[in-house]
């Protein structure tokens, strides 16, 4: 026996679709960011093997750096399958699994660039000074982990209550959003501190000619590993602290954005400070050894205008001038 369907009202077919509209309207911001970045990452890591040495490729920044790119190759396409099986199959049981690790990978994504800057800092200090310079960092990284683990639970939490990603953001506690941004605000800016107090240690004892290159450095470095992500942090905070919650697709979206602008900051970083530094090298003529003087010592000379002409029979012999070449 056939059953028919009745048709919807005309009338709720207009709040039907806005409310799908409305529904799907986060996930398609997570699909543009993640795959604007996610196209940015994969030129990038070429960019890393093409433009690095055998010897570069075996330092510890430049392998934090493709864990880092890495990691959020993997968190792009994995966010943008999740973001079009919400859209697709709005409906359908999802897989809880592919969410936990894709939350992972959002709370530890920038833990590897942070990572490389702290490197850079302890590279050049004093042994006996480092303990001092990096307590300070080092607890407020356990610190940082502690309330990621804590955001993470309850993420997974109200995940498998809710079974909708959108619908979880706003339930989450404020608190611990608002903890971990002060958390990494703080830690950002005292590793900023840090990296000044290096830098300008290394301007005072350069030659005048390259403080202003020196100092270059030093800004754009600086601007595109601490102060642009600090913007992002502030801008972050205001949000969570104004709108409590409201804004969750937001703030998602402004995080994205944060870690992933940290990421390729610190790898032009580090390639650049690279290349910067092998240029300096080769202006500054104190670095690089100069070739000694090549002296020529006459023996022997002939006039000209003794010696026959040349002849085509072989045996004879027309160059009379004997050159010693001494290094």
């Amino acid at each position: 026996m056939a059953t028919s369907s009745s048709p919807i009202p005309t009338g709720l077919v207009a709040p039907i679709i806005e409310a799908y509209a409305e529904g799907i309207r986060p996930a398609f911001a997570f699909i543009l960011i993640l795959t604007i970045f996610g196209t940015l990452f994969m030129p990038l890591l070429f960019l890393l093997f093409a433009l690095s040495t055998p010897q570069m490729r075996r330092k510890p920044t430049f392998i934090l750096n493709v864990v880092s790119v890495s990691i959020g190759i993997v968190s792009s396409a994995l966010g943008t399958h999740i973001a079009i099986r919400d859209i697709l199959s709005p409906f359908t049981k999802f897989n809880l699994t592919e969410d936990r690790i894709y939350s992972c990978l959002e709370l530890w994504k920038g833990w590897g660039a942070e990572a490389v800057l702290l490197l850079r800092i302890a590279a050049v200090f004093p042994r006996s000074r480092l303990p001092l310079l990096l307590a300070f960092p080092i607890t407020l990284k356990v610190a940082r982990a502690g309330f990621n683990i804590a955001f993470d639970v309850k993420w997974v939490q109200l995940l498998a209550e809710t079974h909708n990603e959108y619908s979880v953001l706003p339930s989450l506690p404020t608190y611990i959003l608002k903890s971990i941004l002060v958390l990494e605000l703080v830690d950002n800016s005292s590793v900023e501190k840090g990296y000044w107090r290096v830098k300008l240690m290394n301007v005072l004892i350069i030659q005048r000619n390259l403080l202003i290159k020196k100092l270059k450095s030093i800004f754009w470095i600086t601007s595109t590993n601490f102060v642009f992500p600090l913007i992002f942090l502030l801008v972050e905070l205001i949000t969570v602290s104004v709108f409590d919650g409201r804004a969750a697709t937001l703030i998602a979206s402004l995080h994205e954005v944060n870690m992933c602008i940290v990421i390729i900051c610190t790898v032009f970083a580090t390639v650049w400070s690279s290349t910067t530094s092998f240029t300096e090298a080769i202006s500054n003529g104190d670095t690089i050894a100069s070739l000694k003087t090549v002296i020529f010592r006459v023996e022997r000379t002939t006039d000209t205008t003794s010696v026959p002409p040349l002849s085509d029979e072989p045996g004879e012999s027309s160059k009379s001038a004997n050159w010693e070449e001494t290094i």
